[in-house]
């Protein structure tokens, strides 16, 4: 069955918790799994590896983290991996690389195959239709402004709006009814779990939350941690 884990985006925290990535490498059902790490929407690469060797240390998992010479490499490194996990960054970036290198075509090529997809704040939102990015995002001393919905690869048919606590990201609420798709508000350290037909909620923090929004009346849901849900998702193959 197919799996996607996509995360709301990471806390900046002095001690790291990591409870997505010890329930992502669980769902692999293997002992010591297999991650492929992909830092393409960061602008730093060293950096970004850096905090995913700090966050998964002390887990059962062996990571390789791609660079740019692997763009090639990466049929055989998919396939050679339990575990795809997208970093954040800049969405557009990332969508950009994987459809000028076919790498979206690798990607569906194994997406029926018995492995984990997940990603983090731009990584998530690569998997889905359309979402909410910040590249064009400004600030003043109050708000947030120039948040703008970005196609990705389509291979899951939702939306999602990553770092939802952003009180200003409140206008995803009425921009979703542009795209009659199931959509949801992630918050940075929280994730939503799709599993076929099924999906829940998962967190760091209590204080982590997670929404659902149907595609008809757009009614806003609070996820419980860990409550399966179910929904008819449109997945590409």
């Amino acid at each position: 069955m197919i799996k996607f884990v996509l995360i709301g985006g990471k806390r900046n925290k002095e001690i790291l918790t990591n409870n997505i990535e010890k329930h992502i490498i669980n769902l692999s059902n293997k002992k010591r799994p297999k991650i492929l790490f992909c830092p393409f929407a960061s602008n730093d690469y060293f950096k970004t590896n850096l905090k995913f060797k700090n966050l998964v240390n002390n887990l059962s998992c062996d990571v390789y983290y791609m660079t740019d010479n692997d763009i090639n490499n990466f049929d055989k490194l998919l396939s050679d991996s339990d575990i795809l996990y997208i970093s954040g960054g800049t969405c557009n970036k990332l969508v950009d690389i994987f459809k000028n290198n076919n790498l979206d075509k690798i990607l569906l090529k194994y997406i029926n195959s018995n492995k984990i997809y997940a990603g983090s704040s731009a990584g998530a939102m690569l998997y889905t239709k359309i979402s909410m990015g910040d590249k064009d995002m400004y600030s003043d001393n109050f708000h947030n402004y120039g948040y703008k919905m970005v196609e990705c690869l389509n291979i899951i048919n939702i939306s999602i709006c990553p770092h939802y606590q952003n009180e200003d990201l409140i206008f995803y609420n009425d921009e979703i009814k542009k795209y009659h798709l199931i959509s949801f508000g992630i918050e940075e350290d929280s994730a939503i779990v799709i599993d076929g037909n099924m999906f829940y909620s998962i967190k760091e923090e209590s204080n982590s939350m997670s929404f659902y929004f149907d595609n008809v009346n757009y009614k806003m849901t609070y996820l419980k941690e860990n409550k399966i849900y179910e929904e008819n998702f449109c997945i590409r193959s």
